[in-house]
């Protein structure tokens, strides 16, 4: 017959394991915090299972015959049970240090533990069984040998945590690398180190293995992250100009910092082209993969603009066109797009057929990825936009919208034909394409009719008082003055004089 302790031990031992799993269930619906106490409370849940298991032992062994296993399953719950009341304590009592905003290394907390456990373990066994485990260590050569070459792996991987733990190379939260492994250090263990990688996968890394390598601490000592590129651009292509179209292009980028600039450097040739770097510095080492998909991206589009091609090697023999011949193509195929956007204008319409071929003939194509500004508010501009396809926002004073622009809308007549800034920014909502005009090809058609620039005065005059009542400020004059004050720029600019009526 079961004796009354034995029942009320197993009795305790229920409610205990019954009433972590109802915290450890509710901790689980609480948050990152929550989750975390739950998983720290796990082994003592597991503990408690034990001595559980240990109390039904008890009360199925009675009688004189199984009074050695009785005693052996007494001995079992009492270890489970003082085991189980350290990790209990151990949880609640770090979770109150995090709480005050103290964090202690695990990998001390783990050796603390173990050793108490250790400890523990030991004195229980001397207390039922007489039983000096100390003694006996120290007096088996053979067990120490054993023991020796059984621990080796995992007393290199805890002197490696120890040592990672005296030098901190990497704390939690940091981004490194080392090896072919890269990403957060969510925990440094007594045996391995929790690695976050960029793809959300959680991997454990022996202290052992990191010891043996080179340690890249993104975090430190600071946040920046130092980014290079190798790119193959066209030999015919002056290197002056490939460098000025990439440092453009990377540093429009919104995730690359201004400041350090970012450098492009030519750095030798091969049989497919010149070799450029490019140097730049990201906002942080975790946006890398953004930053260099925006950068990448920005230089595709650069280089389309500006008719600069990246050869890459050819299996077959074919004879590649030079960069000039490449635009001159370019021109042609987009000369009946050209010629029907610039009818739909009205001061252009007017033109005679010769002069708008002319500017047709003259027309660049070029497309702008979404996000991409095409011009800024206040820069200076020599050149004219007719939209293609795709949809652009214009903007003034920052972020602030005042138009939508698709297909046959046109913008930067103010600065081409005035010399004027930019007077709003223009940023391609999605994948676009717009035709420029420069100065030039307008100088042409003012030599033979400088009658349309009143005409285009006119335009001008009307966008200008549009943007004003945008921004909430008054006109400089009335619709007739700032016409007039326009044609008289518009003149200087190209240095002619109207027909006399």
């Amino acid at each position: 017959m079961p004796s009354q302790s034995d029942v009320l031990r197993f009795l305790g031992a229920a409610a205990l394991w019954l009433a972590l799993d109802f915290v450890r269930r509710v901790l689980g619906r609480r948050g990152a915090k929550g989750r975390t106490f739950a998983f720290e409370l796990r082994a003592a849940h597991i503990l408690v299972g034990f001595d559980l298991a240990a109390c039904v032992a008890m009360l199925l062994l009675q009688g004189p015959e199984s009074a050695s296993l009785h005693r052996a399953a007494a001995t079992a719950r009492l270890l489970c049970g003082a085991l189980a009341g350290l990790r209990i304590l151990e949880a609640f009592v770090f979770a109150g240090l995090r709480l005050r905003g103290r964090q202690v290394p695990r990998i001390l907390r783990s050796l603390g533990v173990w050793t108490i456990s250790v400890g523990m373990a030991a004195a229980v066994l001397r207390h039922e069984y007489r039983l000096d485990l100390s003694s006996l260590i120290a007096t088996s050569a053979l067990l120490s040998v054993v023991l020796g070459f059984a621990l080796q792996e995992t007393l290199g991987n805890l002197f490696s945590g120890l040592t990672l733990h005296a030098e901190q190379p990497f704390e939690q939260g940091e981004f490194v690398s080392f090896g072919k492994w890269s990403g957060k250090v969510v925990d440094v263990g007594w045996r391995s180190t929790r690695i976050l990688t960029g793809d959300d996968d959680e991997l454990l890394v022996p202290n052992s293995l990191i010891s043996r390598e080179v340690v890249h601490n993104h975090s430190r000592p600071n946040l920046h992250d130092s980014v290079e590129i190798a790119l193959v651009l066209d030999m015919d292509v002056a290197p002056a100009r490939c460098k000025a179209v990439l440092r453009e292009a990377v540093s429009s980028c919104s995730l690359v910092l201004k400041d350090p600039a970012p450098r492009v450097l030519l750095s030798g040739f091969d049989p497919n082209g010149a070799l450029y770097k490019v140097r730049f510095f990201g906002e942080s080492y975790p946006k890398q993969r953004a930053t260099l998909d925006e950068v990448y991206e920005a230089i595709w589009y650069a280089l389309r603009r500006a008719g600069i091609d990246m050869p890459y090697p050819q299996q077959t023999v074919s004879f590649r066109e030079s960069a000039s011949e490449a635009e001159a193509r370019r021109r042609r195929e987009n000369f009946a797009e050209a010629d029907d956007l610039l009818s739909r204008i009205d001061f252009i319409a007017a033109l005679r057929a010769d002069d708008r071929k002319m500017l047709a003939e003259r027309a660049r194509y070029l497309e702008y990825g979404p996000g991409q500004s095409v011009v800024r508010q206040g820069e200076t501009g020599d050149t004219f936009y007719l939209v293609a396809r795709g949809e652009l926002s214009v903007r003034i004073e920052g972020d602030k919208e005042v138009a939508r622009l698709e297909r046959g809308a046109f913008f930067g007549e103010m600065s081409v034909l005035t010399g004027e800034p930019r007077s709003a920014t223009v940023v391609a909502v999605s994948e676009a394409g717009l035709l420029e005009v420069d100065r030039d090809a307008f100088s042409r058609v003012f030599v033979s009719n400088p009658d349309v620039g009143k005409e285009l005065a006119t335009v001008i005059a009307r966008r200008r008082i549009g943007l004003a009542d945008a921004r909430a400020v008054e006109p400089a004059g009335s619709l007739a003055a700032v016409e007039g004050n326009l044609f008289d720029r518009i003149c200087a600019m190209f240095a002619f004089r109207p027909r006399a009526a």
